[in-house]
């Protein structure tokens, strides 16, 4: 069967020209790869060409870039050994991006149906980091990002987005094992967009989006002024953590990721997105037990585990500034509520809700007269329960959807796939990544123009 040499194709980015870097393998020559598995990437830069503008204004300060390429068709790979150059040339771009280049060669396995089986399919990856230090060249979208995305799609089509408010339980389904969204690319083929904001050092709950939403400029500088007054006052001698700690949460609840929009390019040019089409959220991050500040009312909510990066200024801060108010069943259900309404309002964005997964399988419990009513606040597997039942009454009424973690998990096995009731398998990730899939594909317009965007 002849080989099919695999070439760049058109890349376009709006009044700059892209440079790339030579390429990295992720597999390699006489290896088989299936269609739509990324072969190789690059990192590119957007360098202004034309009218003089600032290098990377239209991509709201997105400075990790990057390009993976997958073939269209299964089949032998054979590499061009010259694409990689190793060393700096590995991370900094400096030939232009040149449509005709050609990555290497597929032998396919089967019959070819693809009009254009030489065209490369490019999965676009842009991050944006939590600071311009953390500049980690290590691979795919490696650093630390307060907000990295991918997208993908053909000439003429608009993608549609989906928004990840990340905690663990989303993280491997969204993001998946390499954490650079290669398991959604090869899963869809439609033009889409998936953004993933994750759960550090501030827990993406609803009252913490609600917050986000209606936030001004004025309330944001009072929260920076009250922090900034506690860690410049002496009571506690501020560490680095504690630093650190408060730069990544001051850049967090200045932020309203529900409401961004997104620059895109591909073959036909760069295209403004509107916010997400659909956000995807987690039941598993409610506590039911927030911080509310006490002068200023704003919620907070880190989980323990990043809570343990900040240094002891910031915990004396968190114990003094802040008090713990009860979240009883019905309060979440009227968060719930109260994010889908407000957005169904303003940027129309859908909402899917992971639910929890009720039972470890491992429960012995014969008698509940030892536990105190109501038992949902001393048994986790009661609340998950309850809290399940809660978003299928706030479903009957809103436009939700859930996507049914427990029931996965309890066809597949728990035990195995979902052994602690957050961190699931890879074939539990597949499962769920199928789910989230076809709960996306409601939203994709029908009949709508390709370059209409709300």
């Amino acid at each position: 069967m002849n080989r099919i040499p695999l070439r760049f194709g058109a890349l376009k980015a709006d009044g700059y020209t892209i440079v790339r870097s030579s390429l990295r393998w992720l597999r390699e020559s006489g290896q088989f790869c299936r269609a739509g598995q990324p072969v190789a990437y690059c990192n590119i830069s957007l360098e202004p060409s034309g009218v003089r503008i600032a290098a990377g204004a239209s991509m709201a300060g997105e400075l990790e870039m990057q390009v993976a390429f997958a073939p269209r068709v299964s089949g032998r790979l054979t590499v061009q050994d010259d694409m990689a150059r190793g060393g700096y040339l590995a991370i900094r771009g400096v030939d232009t991006w040149d449509p005709n280049t050609i990555l290497g060669h597929i032998e396919p396995d089967g019959e070819v149906q693809d009009d254009d089986p030489g065209r490369l399919r490019l999965l676009m990856l842009a991050g944006r980091r939590m600071t311009a230090l953390a500049d980690v060249h290590a691979g795919l979208l490696s650093g630390w990002f307060g907000r990295s995305r991918a997208w993908w799609h053909e000439d003429g089509e608009t993608p549609v987005t989906l928004l990840s408010m990340g905690v663990c339980d989303a993280a491997g389904v969204v993001l998946g094992e390499q954490s650079a969204f290669l398991e959604m690319f090869e899963a869809e083929r439609r033009s889409s967009q998936f953004v993933f904001v994750p759960d550090h050092p501030v827990a993406p709950c609803t009252p913490i989006l609600i917050d986000q939403l209606s936030r001004t400029p004025a309330q944001f500088d009072a929260i920076a002024e009250d922090l900034r007054r506690f860690l410049g006052s002496g009571a506690v001698a501020p560490t680095a953590d504690d630093w650190m700690f408060a730069g990544a949460l001051l850049s967090v609840l200045q932020n309203a990721p529900l409401k961004d929009r997104y620059t895109v390019f591909g073959a036909d040019g760069s295209t403004r997105l509107g916010p997400p089409d659909a956000v995807l959220l987690s039941l598993s991050v409610e506590p039911q037990a927030i911080l509310r500040h006490r002068t200023l009312g704003y919620p907070l909510h880190v989980i323990r585990h990043h809570l343990a990066a900040a240094g002891p200024a910031i915990r004396a801060w968190i114990a003094g500034s802040f008090e713990s108010v009860r979240r009883p069943v019905d309060a979440i259900r009227r968060d719930y509520e109260t994010l889908i309404d407000t957005l169904a309002a303003t940027t129309r964005s859908r909402v899917m809700v992971l639910n929890r997964m009720s039972t470890s399988g491992y429960e012995d419990i014969s008698s509940y007269l030892a536990f105190d009513a109501p038992l949902s606040d001393t048994l986790s597997n009661i609340a998950a329960k309850e809290w399940n039942l809660m978003l299928h009454d706030v479903a009957e009424s809103r436009d939700l959807t859930i996507i049914d973690v427990d029931a996965l998990g309890a066809e597949l096995g728990g035990g195995m796939h979902l052994p602690d009731g957050i961190h699931q398998s890879g074939q539990m990730a597949v499962a769920l990544r199928q789910e989230i899939l076809q709960a996306l594909s409601e939203t994709r317009p029908v009949g709508t123009p390709a370059a209409l965007v709300r």
